[in-house]
């Protein structure tokens, strides 16, 4: 019998970002699933704050290139992936210079939302659809979890 494969969507994910404690939940259950013996792979957005020297993102070369519509707007998608020490987890950041490079995930200095986060979620969710297509992971994982209430939870589960 074949592993069960999972992709998981979130916003954040420790030790990359935590900004809720849904980070921590993000980091422990898909590593729990993968010791149980699954295939696991997350995807996040790569926020401005997530230090990629420290964290040893690297950019995917053969996944970017491709660009994403936003309203009239064609936008890059830049795919990045780093492992989580100790835990053999991969997980593939959706990027954008225009939208991900701020430092600050949903909201200012002056804690107002970003004007354009809207915006910014519709890239990620369809950097997300995109990445699994251009990967072909959909058709070697069988299972979407969205494991977080943020605005992501547009893509539906049977996406697969």
């Amino acid at each position: 019998m074949s592993k069960l494969r999972i992709l998981y969507v979130a916003s954040e994910i420790n030790p990359f970002l935590q900004t809720t404690q849904v980070a921590d939940f993000v980091r422990k259950l898909p590593q729990a699933m993968q010791e149980m013996g699954m295939e696991i792979r997350i995807l996040v957005p790569r926020f401005g704050l997530i230090n990629e020297r420290k964290n040893r993102l690297h950019e995917v070369v053969r996944l970017s290139g491709i660009n994403i519509l936003v309203g009239e707007e064609e936008k890059p998608l830049i795919i990045k992936v780093a492992s989580i020490p100790n835990a053999k987890l991969q997980v593939y950041f959706i990027d954008n210079e225009d939208y991900f490079q701020r430092k600050s995930v949903f909201v200012d200095k002056d804690n107002k939302f970003h004007s354009d986060n809207d915006e910014r979620a519709i890239f990620f969710c369809k950097g997300v659809l995109e990445t699994v297509k251009k990967t072909r992971l959909g058709s070697r994982y069988r299972s979407l979890q969205r494991l977080d209430d943020q605005p992501h939870t547009i893509i539906p589960e049977n996406t697969l």
